[in-house]
């Protein structure tokens, strides 16, 4: 096990125990010693939440000035994340040659869910981010751009890198 190895186990054991740290306290039934396992919890007071009809159709689809913005670079960061998990697959049989794609696909997934979640949010940062991301975006497909004819997955990222470039040079 080396110090990277290591280090993770020791973060991944500390979130563990601070999660069931908080859930113990948390339950007053773990202070006593002879309170019964298994008794339900008391039903919340009821809550009004008349006022928020609607809004799970709004969270499947994005409302505001950026919702096309949303779309697509949601599509786009979609797309990467697939590319990402097909350039992995293949570097680990041993074939080097979607090293390249993975370090833009990596960059490219990051900052087009930067995009899509500032654009979701209606901020006024997301057209100027979608705007500088095109260099990132054009980094993917020139890298994609040898591997569309043989790998599909490489072809559905080129496409949505595509389409959210032409997305941020609209806005």
């Amino acid at each position: 096990m080396n110090r990277r190895d290591f280090t993770r186990a020791f973060a991944g054991l500390a979130s563990f125990t601070a999660f069931a740290g908080t859930a113990a306290a948390e339950d007053p039934r773990n202070l006593r010693s002879d309170a019964p396992v298994g008794k339900a919890k008391p039903a919340a007071a009821a809550v009004d939440h008349s006022a928020h009809q609607g809004h799970a159709a709004e969270a499947s689809a994005p409302a505001g000035r950026y919702a096309a913005l949303a779309t697509v670079y949601a599509d786009c960061a979609a797309r990467a994340t697939e590319c990402i998990t097909h350039c992995q697959s293949v570097l680990a049989t041993g074939d080097k040659s979607l090293g390249d794609c993975l370090k833009t696909a990596l960059a490219c997934q990051t900052t087009c869910t930067a995009v899509a979640q500032l654009a979701r949010l209606n901020s006024d940062f997301a057209p100027a981010l979608a705007r500088d991301t095109v260099p990132v975006m054009q980094a993917c497909l020139d890298t994609c751009r040898p591997h569309i004819e043989h790998h599909a997955i490489c072809k559905a990222c080129f496409d949505a890198c595509e389409s959210a470039i032409k997305a941020a040079q609209s806005i």
